[in-house]
């Protein structure tokens, strides 16, 4: 973006836009109901920075940062899953679904182009998550009484006389009113609250992050989501590898794994019995691949139809995307985080390091964040919605500044047929392990 007026105007509405997904404008003050806030924002944040937009999306920007290409990628995939079954309300469905997702991600590399932008945006997810967070806990503990937020009361088995056990859940606002996407966006603000509190540049103020990563972990308790739990070890384990090696990390890992059933209770109970929600979930994953074995493996069943297949979402993102859209889409879609976490691990490989500071101390926590969020995503199904963008568009934001900050001044990787045999058979690998874990389980 040539102009820097326009640029920092974009940006400036590029964090407003953020927020509204954290912080629904509607919910909170009921007069602002019916208004287009979120449409409003990302129609000016294009506006004002359509022309640079528009150059991430060539194709020699896309073979030299391919998660965008694998992004782009699985909106064709969608198309073709219902062009296949000749179903063109499905095509029109999922390109306006879709298109707006990818445009909040292109939106996010386009106007996220420096370091500190990069910084700031991080600040904003971190705040905003750290407002909604505390908000759902302080209405959950009784301490505030939110009409816009309801917990949900769940099933927790029968008594010995057959009577229904209860429990409550703590859920989220808006698009995290599912106590486990509010668990999955837990973990990625305490990952960023962890940045900003190490963050010695901060002086005696950077200890203020101690109260957001009190909040989380109180909030990510209450969800009793273990998906969210597994997701937070995955994300401190990634940590733990970049700070003091795989073996800690490993270690590190178990430990905590071992004290998860003492601090969370039912949480941390991992069940896959009959009967239980771990087995009603495999067996969902089981009836997608049965609907694989047919001509629809390489396109898919059609965007949006797992439900109909199996009564319910696959409860796993990975799953969801290679029965939707086939081993093509699932491949995209898989590829998308292969990639991010491939130029990731080659940073580290590089000769000569990035030469800017704060990118180079920014790694880990964005390979926690991207880590946290795959984890939590083999428990849900999360393929298509602009949070998951959101962490993408982090992963690919960063990326990009990183390797324009080396010596070299090269792409940490390039599209080419040797990269697209990489992650064929990388795919290949995840699908199998999916569909042997199924049939050994189900």
């Amino acid at each position: 973006m040539r102009n820097p007026l326009l640029s920092a105007a974009a940006f400036g509405l590029f964090q407003l836009l953020t927020a509204t997904l954290f912080l629904r404008p509607a919910e909170i003050l009921s007069w602002l109901q019916g208004m287009p806030i979120y449409e409003g924002l990302i129609i000016g944040t294009f506006v004002l920075s359509a022309t640079s937009l528009e150059s991430h999306f060539r194709m020699r920007s896309m073979l030299r940062q391919p998660i965008t290409l694998c992004a782009v990628g699985l909106l064709f995939a969608m198309i073709l899953s219902h062009l296949t079954h000749m179903y063109l309300g499905g095509v029109k469905d999922a390109a306006d679904q879709f298109l707006r997702t990818l445009l909040y991600y292109g939106l996010l590399i386009t106007t996220v182009n420096t370091p500190r932008r990069l910084r700031a945006f991080l600040a904003n997810v971190a705040v905003c998550t750290t407002i909604m967070v505390g908000l759902c806990l302080f209405d959950y503990w009784g301490w505030l009484d939110l009409e816009f937020i309801v917990h949900l009361q769940d099933l927790d088995g029968h008594d010995e006389e057959g009577n229904p056990q209860f429990f409550m859940r703590m859920r989220g606002t808006g698009i995290f009113m599912d106590p486990n996407d509010l668990a999955m966006v837990i973990v990625a603000g305490g990952v960023m609250s962890l940045y900003f509190l190490t963050d010695k540049g901060l002086g005696p103020w950077r200890w203020s992050w101690l109260i957001p990563i009190g909040l989380f972990a109180a909030a990510i308790l209450e969800t009793k989501s273990r998906g969210g739990l597994l997701a937070a070890v995955a994300a401190v384990s990634m940590l733990g590898v970049f700070r003091f090696g795989p073996r800690f990390a490993a270690v590190l890992a178990v430990l905590a794994l071992c004290v998860l059933p003492v601090v969370a209770g039912r949480a941390a109970n991992i069940d896959m019995s009959d009967g239980s929600t771990g087995q009603e979930r495999i067996e969902m994953w089981r009836e997608g691949f049965e609907a694989l074995k047919s001509p629809d493996l390489l396109f898919g069943t059609g965007h949006n139809t797992f439900a109909e297949l199996a009564g319910l979402v696959a409860h796993n993102s990975f799953v969801h995307t290679y029965v939707e859209l086939g081993i093509v889409g699932g491949t995209l879609f898989f590829g998308c985080f292969y990639l991010a976490g491939l130029q990731l691990h080659r940073i580290g490989r590089l000769e000569r390091p990035i030469w800017h500071p704060e990118l180079l101390r920014m790694r880990p926590y964005v390979a926690a964040v991207l880590t946290g969020w795959c984890m939590s995503m083999f428990s849900l199904s999360r393929c298509y919605v602009v949070p998951t963008y959101l962490v993408l568009g982090l992963a690919a934001a960063y990326l990009n500044l990183a390797w324009i900050h080396t010596p070299e001044g090269r792409p940490l990787v390039i599209w080419n047929q040797r990269l697209a045999g990489q992650l064929t058979l990388a795919s290949a690998m995840l699908f199998v392990g999916l569909y042997a874990f199924t049939v050994v389980f189900a």
